[in-house]
């Protein structure tokens, strides 16, 4: 891959801010969970139902800003080292799996301890390997489609601190429309049909999904499950690999996307170095 190869390492090792921010943000969601959520939310007996969702939004708002924040700043310091690898030969194909291949296994450890470490706290149900292995697939893939975005982004700006600004612009949009604070059936019309170009929307279901909020809400022993219920319709009814395919096709889309960026982007700085600019 010559010299672009190692640039997720090289990002960790020289960039103090990066560090800062990969680290600390797992720590921050944990942090964040302990202090808001009580335990045991998820008591059959007598859960919070209210709990139980914004536990599962934030799961899937910690996966998707995981990715994000490992992606935005993995191709924009790379540019002219890239234009210039690309003209001696290296495939833009390859260069940007190679990002998604890199950083994908440091972001699924990272999903796999903010579960681990929920459930040590009680802030997610005594469940079996399938509930779990269901909620890691759902976080896994929901910080794989925003380490695609967050690569597409960076492809597409051309500084670091471009990529830095993209971060909340990014952000709020997948907060606001994921039907975690206003469900998908309580939204507009044109609400709804942004919630379908939201990643955590379907990340946010598939959880919800995989840990049973449905059958939690209907049959627990709170009367606010059957009224939430009602609100978030049947946000909770599909299965979660329904949002494991919407999750993969994202993820997909957007590597193609960032594969014809960088290709015009090359394409453009080698005309400009022709033309002596």
């Amino acid at each position: 891959m010559g010299a672009v190869d190692p640039a997720g390492a090289a990002l960790l090792v020289h960039n103090r801010l990066s560090v800062a921010v990969l680290a600390g943000s797992p720590v921050m969601i944990v942090a964040m969970f302990a202090v808001l959520f009580r335990a045991g939310a998820f008591d059959r007996a007598a859960p919070d139902p209210g709990s139980t969702a914004m536990i599962m939004f934030w799961i899937a708002f910690g996966a998707f800003f995981f990715g994000l924040t490992y992606g935005l700043l993995q191709i924009c310091t790379e540019l002219p080292v890239l234009r210039r690898e690309w003209l001696a030969g290296l495939r833009i194909g390859p260069y940007v799996a190679s990002k998604l291949t890199t950083m994908l296994p440091v972001l699924a450890v990272a999903d796999a301890l903010l579960l681990v470490v929920l459930r040590a706290l009680d802030r997610l149900p005594s469940a079996g390997w399938g509930t779990y292995g269901s909620l890691f697939v759902s976080s896994v893939l929901a910080s794989a489609a925003a380490l695609a975005l967050g690569l597409l982004a960076s492809a597409a700006v051309s500084e670091p601190g471009q990529a830095t600004l993209m971060l909340p612009l990014l952000c709020f949009p997948q907060v606001l429309f994921s039907g975690a604070f206003v469900p998908v059936p309580r939204m507009t019309g044109a609400g709804a049909a942004i919630s379908w170009a939201m990643t955590n929307r379907w990340a946010f279901e598939a959880l919800g999904s995989g840990v049973g909020l449905e059958s939690l809400w209907r049959g627990g022993g709170s009367p606010l499950g059957p009224p939430l219920l009602d609100s978030y319709g049947d946000s909770f009814g599909h299965p979660a690999s329904r949002g494991w395919v919407i999750l993969t096709a994202f993820a997909l889309v957007f590597m193609a996307v960032t594969w014809v960026v960088l290709v015009r982007k090359c394409r453009e700085g080698t005309v400009r170095s022709r033309e002596g600019r």
